[in-house]
C-alpha cells in the first residue's frame, strides 16, 4: 500500500506535535522542581541585610554563594552545616582583636564580645580559684582589650631570725659621772618564723606571718652609768673647798632684824627650823635641796637652810648679821659652788 505525500506529511505534522508537546511537559515538570527546590533565606552580614531564594543546601554553601569570606573568631548562626530550610535567617557576627597574658605568655585572640571565661576557654587557658583575672571573668570583652591572668601561688616557709636584745642602763651613784661599766654583755636570741609567701607569676609579693617560736631568747644587756658627781677643788683666800657643781645664780640680801622682817633675829628661824643667821641662804629647793652646802662668790660658806615666796628657780637669798651689810650687798650675779 502507497501512502501518499499528501498523507505522508500530515502524520509528520503530528509527530512533530506530540513531540513538541512531550518536550514542554518535560520543561514544565523540570521548572516545577527547580521552584520547588528553592528556599527563601536572610542574611545579615556586616552591618547589611539579604534576602534572596536559593538552592543551596547549607549555610556554607549560602555564605560562598554570596562571597561572604570568614576570619578567625567570626560567629555564624545557624552553624556553617546546618541545611538550609524555608525561610532561614543566618547571621554573621565578626571578631575582634583581644591581647591575652597569661604564664608569662602573651597571645592574640579574635573572639565576639563575649565574658572573659568564654575567651581563655577558647583560648585554652586554664585559672584556679585564686588566680586574679582583669578583667573579671565575667565582664564582656571589648575590641582591643587586654587580658592579664595571674597565677597565685602560695608557700610556706620557715624562717630563723635573730632577737636583737636590749640593753638595760642603770645608774650608779659608786661611778664617776660620764664613766659606763658593762654589767652584762648582751647576747642576741634566735626564733624560727613561720610565713606564707604569696606569689604573682612567680614573683614574691607578699607574706603573711603564721606563727613564732622562740629558739633561744635574748639576753638583755646591763650597763652602770656613773652618777657621781666629778669632785674639783676652789682654793680661795678662806680656804680650800672641793664642789661638785658649779652655778651662776642671781643673789639678793636680806637681814633677819625688824628692818627686813619686822620681828627680831632673835625670834626669826628658818624653813629648817634653825635661827636665821650669817651662813644660812634660802634657795628654790627644786633646784638646790636644803641642807645642802654651798660655796658663795663674795659671801662665804653657806647652807640651804631656808625658802621664800620670791625665791624661785636660779635664785639665792643671803642672810647677813647687820641691815647695813644686807643693803650694801643689794642683788647681783654670783657664782655658787655645791660642795660635795
Amino acid at each position: 500500500m502507497q501512502i501518499s505525500s499528501e498523507q505522508w506529511g500530515n502524520k509528520k505534522t503530528k509527530y512533530t506535535l506530540i513531540i513538541s508537546a512531550c518536550i514542554l511537559i518535560i520543561s514544565c515538570i523540570g521548572l516545577l522542581a527547580y521552584w520547588v527546590a528553592l528556599d527563601r533565606v536572610t542574611l545579615e552580614v556586616d552591618g547589611h541585610r539579604y534576602q534572596w531564594l536559593t538552592v543551596s543546601s547549607t549555610v556554607g554553601q549560602v555564605l560562598r554563594e554570596k562571597n561572604v569570606s570568614l576570619k578567625e573568631g567570626d560567629e555564624i548562626k545557624p552553624a556553617l552545616e546546618s541545611p538550609v530550610t524555608e525561610n532561614l535567617a543566618i547571621q554573621v557576627t565578626r571578631s575582634f582583636p583581644v591581647t591575652v597574658s597569661a604564664a608569662g605568655k602573651t597571645t592574640q585572640v579574635f573572639t565576639i564580645s563575649r565574658p572573659v571565661r568564654e575567651v581563655l576557654a577558647r583560648a585554652n587557658i586554664t585559672y584556679d580559684a585564686d588566680d586574679r583575672i582583669v578583667p573579671g571573668v565575667d565582664e564582656l570583652v571589648q575590641p582591643n582589650q587586654k587580658i592579664q591572668v595571674v597565677q597565685i601561688t602560695t608557700k610556706v616557709e620557715n624562717r630563723r631570725l635573730v632577737i636583737n636584745p636590749a640593753t638595760e642602763y642603770r645608774k650608779d651613784r659608786a661611778l664617776e659621772r660620764g664613766v659606763e661599766k658593762v654589767i652584762r654583755k648582751a647576747q642576741p636570741g634566735i626564733m624560727e618564723r613561720q610565713v606564707k609567701v604569696v606569689y604573682e607569676d612567680g614573683r614574691p609579693v607578699r607574706q603573711i606571718k603564721l606563727m613564732d617560736k622562740v629558739i633561744k631568747p635574748a639576753l638583755n644587756g646591763i650597763i652602770a652609768v656613773g652618777v657621781k658627781p666629778l669632785v674639783q677643788t676652789l682654793v680661795t683666800s678662806r680656804g680650800t673647798y672641793r664642789y661638785i657643781e658649779l652655778r651662776k645664780m642671781e643673789a639678793t640680801a636680806y637681814y633677819p632684824g625688824p628692818e627686813s622682817t619686822g620681828k627680831y633675829a632673835a625670834a626669826a628661824r628658818t624653813y629648817t627650823g634653825k635661827r636665821a643667821g650669817f651662813g644660812l641662804v634660802a634657795v628654790d629647793r627644786r633646784v638646790i635641796p636644803l641642807g645642802t652646802k654651798l660655796y658663795i662668790e663674795g659671801y662665804g660658806k653657806a647652807e640651804a637652810a631656808d625658802i621664800g615666796a620670791a625665791i624661785k628657780g636660779n635664785r639665792i637669798d643671803l642672810c647677813f648679821e647687820t641691815y647695813r651689810e644686807a643693803v650694801m650687798f643689794g642683788r647681783k650675779k654670783v657664782k655658787v659652788y655645791i660642795l660635795e
